[in-house]
């Protein structure tokens, strides 16, 4: 069977009409789009145009995703700010718009200081961690960003701390950017768990097992069928291979993100504490999902042009680097993305079956046109 493809203009233009036509302003739809678009181009397909409609426009109407329900007129609070941080309320907003106007606002401090640090809680699913943390990239800045929830009962298709038997942490991504001089940007964007969710549903969808290794199913035995899926494994393992460290590093950004945004908190409003269970513990709950966003300008540090020219000198030799048996190249983190981007520019954004047909979902509800070859 041929391809189902679209174009990435086309794509974009749809996708803009939809969330306005669903309710969202002209500016934070063209901010969501292209976090989307971002993703779909570079083969991020986990967190690009195939979470659309169920991750973002169906949660607007309360049902779809577990990331509480997306307010899309609510009101991106202050709550602090000093000259090179700010805390901010996104009051149930939507996460992808928001995380835009907070990583725009940690750039302008940078820029005005040499760092800019900003927090989001009570937010929703941002997308692509990395997305924000290129947005640095072009200001000649390290761009850093974060997200976490933290289940303290425990949540079905959540992370389990290293040892432990109970699902408590959501897959806290962790992404940081680079800009390079005529290379490719580095762009690190991981979860601190083996996979993220987003991937072990798009296999399930694509009706594919999953590898061993992945994830637990119920009884805490590893499973390659994602529909019986309950826990997902810490990067390295729930208790072997270094999972200690992915646990360690899920609980950082869980830091970075769910308590020091103020996430976490004493009076939380119950509608917007997520899971099963949305009792306190020891008092606390997590109010919406937080985020973390900074930062750094190269110049604070030295010439810029020289950093940038470093990176693609240290690129050069691992592109050079001889490869173990399997691989063709040793690649630095982004580079096979920016690859991706220019293919997809080309020849269009390839579409599975499920995505393509939700897309025509909401083409036929907000009446949007669309044109899929």
């Amino acid at each position: 069977m041929p391809e189902t493809k679209i174009s990435a203009d086309e794509l974009r233009s749809f996708s803009q009409r939809v969330f306005e036509a669903a309710g969202v302003n002209s500016v934070d739809a063209e901010y969501a789009t292209d976090v989307l678009i971002w993703a779909s181009l570079r083969g991020v397909d986990t967190h690009g145009i195939r979470n659309l409609k169920r991750y973002y426009i169906d949660t607007a109407g309360g049902v779809g995703r577990r990331d509480g329900v997306i307010s899309f007129d609510a009101e991106l609070t202050i709550e602090h700010e000093s000259a090179t941080t700010a805390a901010l309320n996104a009051n149930g907003g939507l996460g992808l718009s928001v995380s835009v106007r907070a990583m725009n606002m940690a750039i302008e401090k940078a820029r005005e200081c040499g760092v800019g640090i900003v927090t989001v809680r009570n937010s929703t699913h941002f997308g692509p961690a990395g997305y924000f943390a290129h947005m640095a990239v072009p200001h000649d800045m390290l761009g850093f960003a974060s997200t976490g929830y933290l289940f303290p009962h425990g949540q079905p298709k959540s992370v389990v701390p290293f040892g432990g038997l109970i699902p408590m942490l959501s897959t806290n991504p962790l992404a940081m950017a680079c800009p390079a001089d005529s290379g490719p940007a580095f762009v690190l964007d991981m979860s601190t768990s083996v996979v993220p969710v987003n991937r072990v549903e798009m296999l399930e969808e694509l009706g594919r097992a999953i590898p061993a290794g992945w994830s637990l199913d119920a009884n805490h035995q590893t499973t390659d069928n994602p529909d019986a899926v309950q826990k997902m494994e810490p990067l390295g393992g729930a208790t072997a291979y270094g999972g200690h460290k992915g646990y360690g590093l899920a609980v950082a950004g869980w830091i970075l993100t769910g308590l020091l945004s103020g996430a976490w908190r004493r009076d939380p409003a119950p509608d917007r504490v997520l899971g099963e269970n949305t009792d306190t513990k020891h008092g606390f709950a997590q109010e919406g999902i937080g985020h973390s966003f900074a930062a750094v300008r190269l110049d604070h540090f030295g010439d810029p042009t020289m950093i940038k020219q470093g990176l693609d000198a240290m690129t050069r030799a691992f592109n050079e680097s001889p490869t173990a048996p399997g691989f063709d190249r040793v690649l630095i983190p982004g580079q096979l993305e920016a690859e991706t981007e220019i293919e997809r520019q080309l020849n269009g954004i390839p579409l599975s079956d499920s995505t393509a047909t939700d897309l025509r979902s909401l083409s036929s509800e907000f009446d949007v046109p669309l044109s899929i070859y």
